[in-house]
């Protein structure tokens, strides 16, 4: 089912069935009868790692919770995500616990003013994770999340992932010869093809990529995504503007990161981008109109976001925009 809109319980549907509720015998406490009225708990654990992680502490829902051992890896802006290790059938794994709080009383609010369960950090990213998945795109693998609602408000959850190993986009990018990074843009846009031509609403930023292999043949050999906490939790329709906007914001944004592409480099972007979509030719019209979005979308970027104001003369230089004023 690609690119239809979903109506509101049908979008609610598909947000909650990647959070089972599982009660694992004899493992957790009994609810008060207050708790039983009032709360729902979700919570899922691999089966395979159950007997791993109690062997550390981390067994009912509020262990994992409040797990504070492990080092944080996030910054203290954003929520808490901790490494921890496990020894699997001999060998040592590394995992992120990612914990969340409370969830803003003023998005609850905006939700249910929509007629929408809220949808906390922990459901949506899990849902969006199952979206990779059911389409065959690499995504990091849960292996255990739960959440604690009351009357449908987050009152907090978890997610716990496996390390996907490998070496950041990023990094690998950096030290690339340009042919190596042509050929990384390249299966890049098909990336951002698939997920759009899939009708999948979300931004995969260059710092959201691992590279698992330097066979860079296609998207699926190569990147394995992760963080997925940001995106529509159902597939979409994505107009021209949709998709322009989305490209613009990679491109121009990831200059912080990987710095300013050069015109071979974004030219091989949309080429993959255009592969997956089945359009070889850069003069088609939804080209000509995709292109002329990404470039106005951009153009607004470069004008009214003051962090790349020491920028634009790159850009202005390597691709006309931001254009000079008369």
């Amino acid at each position: 089912m690609r690119g239809t809109n979903r109506t509101p319980s049908h979008s609610r549907k598909k947000r909650l069935q990647y959070l089972p509720s599982l009660i694992i015998p004899g493992q957790l406490k009994s609810p008060s009868p207050v708790d039983h009225m009032l709360f729902e708990e979700n919570l899922y654990v691999e089966e395979a790692l159950r007997q791993e992680l109690s062997s550390i502490g981390l067994v009912c829902f509020r262990d994992f919770t409040k797990y504070s051992s492990g080092a944080i890896v996030s910054r203290p802006s954003k929520r808490n995500v901790r490494t921890l290790c496990l020894e699997i059938e001999g060998k040592k794994k590394k995992y992120f616990l990612k914990q969340t709080g409370i969830q803003h009383l003023q998005i609850a609010i905006k939700s249910l003013s929509q007629v929408h369960v809220p949808s906390s950090a922990t459901a949506r990213e899990i849902s969006i994770l199952g979206l990779f998945r059911d389409h065959d795109i690499p995504v990091m693998r849960p292996v255990a999340w739960g959440e604690r609602r009351l009357f449908g408000w987050s009152m907090g959850g978890f997610i716990l992932v496996e390390e996907v190993v490998g070496k950041e986009f990023v990094d690998v990018y950096r030290s690339a010869s340009l042919r190596q990074r042509r050929r990384l843009m390249c299966i890049y846009g098909e990336l951002m093809g698939t997920l759009h031509h899939k009708g999948i609403q979300s931004k995969v930023r260059p710092q959201d990529l691992i590279c698992v292999s330097e066979d860079y043949e296609n998207f699926r050999k190569c990147f394995v995504v992760i963080d997925r906490e940001r995106g529509q939790t159902y597939p979409v329709s994505l107009s021209v503007k949709d998709r322009g906007k989305s490209l613009a914001d990679i491109w121009i944004k990831s200059a912080f990161t990987i710095g300013t592409s050069t015109f071979s480099e974004l030219l091989s972007f949309l080429s993959g981008y255009f592969e997956v979509l089945g359009i070889r030719r850069l003069n088609q019209a939804m080209c000509r109109d995709l292109v002329n979005e990404v470039m106005a979308r951009a153009e607004n970027i470069l004008s009214s976001d003051k962090r790349f104001s020491d920028r634009q003369q790159d850009f202005q230089q390597r691709f006309g925009i931001p254009r000079k004023k008369r």
